[in-house]
């Protein structure tokens, strides 16, 4: 059976997503892979479609049960035989499933990576007919990644005892820097890269003033109506008071944080997954295991430690690509609580490090540039326009000539060599006169000083524009350094002009998810949901393992009627055609005739 043959039989899906069909080819001949997409981008249908093509096994490496468990649950729900080894498992049940894989009976298992390392584990691999190793989140292998995980070192191992099986590793954030490190300890061979775009249309992201936080954040989950919602918030103590907060208010809220037994956590997780509770207010302890398609709402109480960490936490929002929302409650005096944890640290490179992503998420915060373009630009994507509905895009801007200050601003990273961050270069704009630029005689550089009136937040926003313009790109170190582009060498040499938005702070927050006039009906929508959750709850797995959203509008729009019509539907491949057809084209015909 042809690719697009099996892409509809079993995922439900008659065409590929952008690259995923460039990556399937690619597994499919063997060779090694790096693939960078955004969240909800369909990473992992690039290792599981080319499993079932095969005779013989895909190892997939994943670094949480929870996580493992949805991949499981959503294969063999679409008629893929597929199973996971972890230390939620007696050893009677390792054992069975052990021998059940070297008898052939999977096309997948997944493994945590700490099993690598165990003697007993490779002994039993080398009697495996591996086709591919998949190594999911692989960013977690990177020690400048922002979720550093040692055990993942081990798999460094696997090529070196398996070095013709080929890799796949795949996340959804990296930096250039991170991507190398990818690479240098899987030892991927002649590998390739496939990048698509960080840019997620269907999210829709603000920054607001952190006055009245409690009161905002209740505000904005109320006007989500009961759409699943993850608060993040700094600490375990602010957790449990915004919780019992919300509670108080008639929301159904949880804390989740690292301070609750790991029984308490899960049952958190899995009521969330369930959608027995809808709100869950956590540390950033929680949410890397969660598969769950369809979280509408996903606010930072406090602004997160790193951009590629923000990056991944709004990426829980609408993984199944519907509109969905993410807003960020931002105060300067929030970096006091962070700036605590850094004194603590004693590796001063790693602190250092560590202060620059601080302050790189504070840039992002208070610049007046499209976010999405801010973003985008950071990992190193510099194709994007306006998006047009985020915070910045949405509200009133007044453009100003910003031609001046920004050949100023380019002139002094040429005449600082190419080789300083934001900071150095601003000093040297406003004359500073700290040791850092008097050691390197900076005072004596023509730019010293030509920008005296503007403060180091402007200046700073200023830089943040000819960043997403492509004027100036950062540095391939891991410390942070800009230096110009040949768009920033025309633009100098040109004389061009450019508009810039003028220098100010909004308070503008995005309108309530889901205000468009749906353009299905409404009423079978909720009845199929209805539906929905009864099976998945008499089944004992998450409702979007049955269908997810997506597909639940399809059918309220296009009304199936017949079995033909029910497999057009996204989603729905011959397995969920024969398991659940018949009820959900029953509900269809009862609710519209009714």
């Amino acid at each position: 059976m042809d690719v697009q043959k099996l892409l509809k039989k079993y995922f439900g899906h008659g065409d590929f997503r952008p690259l995923q069909e460039n990556v399937v080819n690619h597994v499919l001949a063997n060779k090694d892979a790096l693939v960078v997409m955004p969240t909800g981008g369909g990473k992992s249908l690039c290792f599981q479609l080319p499993a079932l093509m095969r005779d013989g096994l895909t190892i997939v490496i994943s670094p949480l049960i929870s996580l493992m468990k949805d991949q499981v649950d959503g294969l063999v729900a679409n008629g893929i035989p597929a199973t996971m080894i972890n230390s939620s498992l007696e050893r009677d049940e390792v054992k069975k499933r052990e021998d059940d894989a070297l008898r052939g009976k999977y096309k997948l298992i997944y493994l945590a990576p700490e099993r690598l390392s165990n003697s007993h584990v490779h002994q039993w691999v080398s009697k495996l007919k591996i086709t591919a190793l998949a190594v999911d989140e692989a960013h977690c292998i990177s020690q400048w990644g922002h979720d550093f995980r040692p055990d993942y070192r081990n798999l460094r191992l696997f090529r070196e005892r398996f070095p013709q099986v080929p890799i796949v590793a795949l996340t959804g954030s990296a930096t250039a820097s991170v991507q190398r490190d990818i690479v240098k300890q899987l030892g991927l061979v002649n590998h390739e890269k496939f990048i698509s775009g960080f840019y997620r249309e269907n999210l829709q992201i603000s920054v607001t003033s952190k006055r009245g936080a409690d009161a905002k954040i209740k505000e904005l989950i109320v006007s989500s109506k009961g759409e699943s919602t993850i608060v993040y918030c700094f600490s375990r103590k602010e957790t449990q008071e915004l919780s019992e907060y919300l509670s108080a208010h008639g929301l159904h809220a949880k804390a989740y944080h690292a301070g609750l037994s790991a029984q308490e956590r899960e049952l958190v997780q899995d009521d969330f997954i369930k959608d027995k509770v809808n709100i869950v207010v956590a540390t950033v302890a929680f949410g890397m295991g969660i598969d769950k398609p369809d979280v509408r709402l996903v606010i930072h109480k406090t602004f997160p430690k790193t951009i590629e960490g923000y990056y991944q936490e709004i990426g829980r929002a609408g993984r199944d690509g519907l509109p969905s929302k993410c807003v960020m409650l931002y105060s300067a005096g929030d970096k006091v609580k962070l700036d605590f944890f850094l004194q603590k640290m004693e590796d001063e490179n790693r602190r250092m490090a560590e202060e620059q992503k601080i302050e790189e998420v504070m840039d992002y915060a208070s610049a007046r540039i499209c976010r999405w373009q801010w973003l985008t630009t950071y990992f190193g994507q510099t194709d994007i326009a306006q998006c047009g509905h985020c915070d910045i895009c949405v509200s009133a801007q007044e453009l100003e000539d910003a031609t001046e200050i920004v050949q100023k601003i380019l002139s002094a990273v040429v005449k600082t060599g190419n080789t300083f961050g934001k900071g150095h270069v601003v000093k040297v704009l406003r004359g500073s006169r700290e040791k850092a630029v008097l050691e390197r005689e900076h005072q004596n550089i023509s730019v010293w000083g030509i920008a005296k009136e503007f403060t180091t937040q402007q200046l700073m926003e200023y830089f943040a524009h000819i960043i997403a313009r492509g004027f100036v790109k950062r540095g391939i170190s891991e410390f942070e350094t800009y230096k110009i582009t040949q768009r920033g060498v025309d633009f100098l040499k040109n004389k061009d002009t450019i508009m810039l938005p003028k220098i100010e702070r909004s308070e503008a927050i995005l309108g309530n998810v889901g205000d468009e006039e749906p353009d299905y009906n409404n009423d079978i929508f909720q009845a199929l949901r209805a539906l929905r959750k009864e099976i998945a709850d008499d089944e004992g797995v998450p409702a979007f393992i049955i269908f997810g959203d997506v597909s639940l509008k399809a059918m309220a729009q296009s009304l199936p009627k017949t079995r033909e019509e029910f497999l057009l539907i996204p989603g729905v491949g011959q397995r969920k055609l024969q398991n659940y057809g018949e009820q959900f084209i029953s509900k269809i015909k009862e609710v519209s005739s009714g």
